[in-house]
């Protein structure tokens, strides 16, 4: 009996003890200065494309002024660490920071070797990969112990070339007010627009030069869609005179893309479309040149038959779908000369609205030619 009173006032006594470290550990806690609450704002997909972009980060801080380093650390999965950034020191504040320039050009930038690196050091971007963009902050003041963190993980796809669809570069259009349109960024971008400058080429004048020092006649921003129909208030364009035309896909203040510069000439005498029948058959030669090609519904391309009258031999493989080749497709007969071949596509359920899609043609010649496109219903 004596034994278990003399343990269970043990156990109190303990009990005590614990109690008393707990109260020392909350004081120690209140007693030592508080480090800031910091945070990082960086957009992977829209900055983490190149080296330069690394920099377009935001520091949230909640604490007072101090000053501080950046460590920036890009791995990619399969090549491991792909470059290592230490800025020099600058001053964090209270609220939002951005990296100062100061600090930026005396920043020191240390490469892996691999393949991956080798791209970024002589060309500034990174290729496509799985990558981990890691920001470290480092105060250096007597609480230089206090290190915030933050990583964002982005699967990088290379951006499809921004294709001009019509005008036709070198064409002769009869509106003189057309609708211009042009494929969409590929991958898409969450809030991104696109740009459209239209200008006159004076005489002597190259393309480029027209559009970089002309007074644009359209000058169109934040555009979503892939279509512009003429503006309403530009003037209307004159027959016989040649215009230039490029479109930026951009989001906040940074280019995503940009096309080529195409030309047209306004050359019909009348309002009728003499070419009507033609829009938007270009020779399959010229559509492979894009990355991707915008099937709305059908595939349209122009052909050349050399020999007989034949039929058109051609598959077409679903990319999001393992490669899987459609079954089912329409026949297409091709007659001797030139033929303007429209596959229709858009009775058949097995095409996906947005899917993506390569169609192999082999051509009379016995010429293979591919088409990658992105499908979109009627």
């Amino acid at each position: 009996m004596p034994q278990t009173v003399v343990r269970w006032k043990s156990n109190i006594f303990l009990k005590q003890i614990d109690m008393r470290r707990l109260l020392i550990y909350v004081l120690l806690f209140f007693a030592l200065p508080s480090s800031a609450q910091v945070s990082f704002q960086f957009i992977p997909e829209l900055y983490g494309r190149t080296m330069n972009g690394l920099f377009n980060c935001r520091i949230i801080s909640t604490g007072g002024r101090r000053t501080a380093t950046l460590t920036i650390t890009v791995t990619e999965r399969r090549n491991g660490m792909v470059a290592l950034i230490h800025t020099t020191p600058f001053t964090v504040g209270a609220g939002s920071n951005v990296i100062p320039y100061s600090a930026i050009s005396g920043a020191s930038i240390q490469y892996a070797n691999n393949n991956i690196a080798v791209v970024g050091r002589q060309h500034g971007y990174f290729p496509q990969g799985q990558y981990e963009y890691c920001f470290t902050l480092n105060f250096n003041d007597k609480q230089n112990q206090s290190l915030a963190e933050q990583c964002f993980d982005y699967e990088l796809v290379p951006f499809a070339e921004l294709n001009l669809i019509d005008p036709y570069d070198k064409d002769q259009v009869c509106e003189t007010r057309p609708v211009l349109t042009w494929q969409p960024l590929i991958p898409g971008i969450p809030g991104s627009y696109y740009q459209l400058v239209l200008s006159e080429i004076k005489s002597g004048q190259s393309p480029v030069e027209a559009l970089n020092y002309n007074l644009p006649i359209v000058n169109q921003s934040n555009i979503t869609a892939t279509v512009l129909p003429y503006p309403p208030i530009a003037h209307e364009l004159e027959r016989g005179k040649r215009y230039v035309w490029q479109v930026t896909a951009y989001k906040d203040q940074t280019i995503l893309n940009r096309s080529e510069v195409w030309e047209f000439t306004i050359g019909c005498k009348d309002t009728v479309a003499k070419k009507l029948t033609e829009n938007g058959y270009r020779d399959i030669s010229d559509l492979i040149k894009g990355n991707f090609y915008v099937a709305n519904g059908a595939i349209r391309f122009a052909v050349n038959n050399s020999y007989k009258s034949q039929k058109l031999k051609y598959e077409i493989k679903s990319l999001q779908d393992g490669d899987k080749t459609i079954k089912g497709l329409p026949k297409i007969a091709l007659d001797k000369g030139d033929n303007k071949v429209l596959i229709d596509l858009s009775n058949m359920s097995v095409f996906t609205d947005g899917g993506f899609y390569v169609m192999n043609v082999w051509l009379p010649d016995g010429t293979l030619k591919s088409l990658r496109f992105i499908y979109y219903e009627k």
